[in-house]
């Protein structure tokens, strides 16, 4: 009799055991660690399969991107550079016309770097349509961070603007820019490598 409780106690234990470890990795599964660790091999996954020899490779103009921008942005958008000190920065933000962007984009340099109104420095303030007129990417969006041009392809881009506008779909293309800049460089690491 006690070598039969015996084996029942121990049969329950290994059930328990067993339920222990499949409730872990169903707990492990439904964390951030794991989601993080599988995106990371999708990441590997996605460059492995862009450093193949038979993909072809981007060329200077920017590949159609994903994120569209808003109607907002479409409709509102300026971009100006902001001078102090030696240094220039982006700035866009979303205004009715050119002089309520202007207006805007000085009140709100100055409050930033603790200006009068009268010492803030805007230049090339440029509306939405505007910079799509001027610019020469395949994605019309990506027109707006263009800065300079070097031919049909551009040589410089927006680093690090101040987006003074709440715009989800603005701050996605930008980061599509940066994704796609970013790609760009590792294909180019990868080709040199390879010799």
């Amino acid at each position: 009799m006690a070598y039969t409780d015996l084996a029942v106690l121990g049969g329950v234990g290994v059930l328990a055991l067993a339920c222990l470890a499949v409730c872990g990795v169903y707990v492990y599964w439904g964390s951030d660690r794991y989601r993080h660790r599988q995106r990371q091999r999708a990441a590997q996954k996605s460059v492995a399969q862009l450093a193949a020899p038979d993909n072809k490779k981007l060329t200077g103009a920017r590949a159609t991107m994903g994120t569209e921008l808003s109607h907002l942005c479409k409709t509102s958008l300026y971009r100006a550079v902001f001078s102090h000190d030696q240094d220039e920065s982006v700035v866009f933000l979303s205004a009715d016309s050119r002089d309520d962007a202007r207006a805007r984009a000085s009140a709100a340099l100055a409050a930033i770097h603790r200006l009068a109104v009268e010492e803030v420095t805007l230049s090339n303030l440029a509306s939405f349509r505007e910079l799509v007129d001027i610019g020469v990417s395949d994605d019309e969006d990506m027109r707006i961070f263009e800065l300079a041009w070097k031919g049909p392809q551009v040589s410089a881009w927006a680093e690090h603007p101040l987006f003074l506008i709440n715009d989800p779909s603005l701050l996605g293309k930008w980061a599509e820019l940066y994704a796609d800049l970013a790609r760009e460089v590792a294909l180019a690491a990868i080709d040199r490598a390879r010799g």
